[in-house]
């Protein structure tokens, strides 16, 4: 009788590296596939749990995904990590309507366009329309495409309505960029009594509109 034949052990197979999970995970990113690239983030932390390239990407990709419950566990369950995640939760509590949670995260942190912005913001929703057109003007025109609407709302709010036509020169952005800059441009020519021009203005931002949602 023929003696059996041993069995070929089992090779398993080596993991990918993370090189590579990182080239899919951006790619998904790009791609706005964000549940995939959650679950590639979750891979590479499998592999390498405090990987600081990780946990943001997917902290990104739940944002962008627009669920900012999870992400803030995400940076809830890290914090313990030498990882600096104050914006993105700022960003999250922001999105929560915790503003001042949000604000209070922006505090002594430096200030680059993005976080600036988003103070703006924050405190455009605070009511506090002084103080965010005050963060807007250290905003230099290099660092920022657009201006945000909120701007020339505050400026509006704030009783500041002669400043907005020299402020969207400076930035060299016409008020017909898009329908809420249209519409609060011509708020602004309404307070500074210049009927006319606020009227084909707000009939320019009609148009959008109707051109913009169909």
């Amino acid at each position: 009788m023929a003696p059996k034949s041993k069995e070929k052990p089992k090779t398993s197979q080596p993991p990918p590296a993370i090189e590579d999970l990182f080239t899919t995970l951006d790619r998904h990113i790009n791609r706005s596939e964000y549940e995939q690239a959650v679950k590639l983030a979750d891979q590479v932390l499998s592999i390498a749990p405090a990987d600081e390239d990780a946990i943001r990407c997917k902290v990104v990709a739940l944002v962008k995904d627009d669920k900012i419950d999870d992400a803030l566990s995400v940076i809830h369950s890290f914090h313990k990590l030498p990882i600096d995640l104050g914006f993105q939760k700022a960003y999250c509590l922001y999105r929560q309507n915790k503003l001042e949670e949000a604000i209070a995260c922006l505090r002594g942190r430096e200030r680059d366009s993005e976080t600036s912005l988003l103070e703006a913001q924050i405190l455009y929703r605070l009511g506090k329309t002084d103080a965010c057109v005050d963060v807007y003007k250290t905003l230099k025109d290099s660092e920022i495409e657009t201006v945000d609407v909120n701007f020339v709302a505050g400026l509006v709010s704030a009783g500041k309505a002669s400043q907005v036509k020299g402020a969207l020169e400076s930035w060299r952005i016409k008020p017909t960029s898009s329908f809420e800059l249209a519409f609060n441009t011509a708020c602004s020519l309404i307070e500074n009594g210049n009927y006319a021009d606020a009227e084909q203005l707000l009939l320019t931002a009609r148009r959008i509109g109707q051109e913009t949602h169909g």
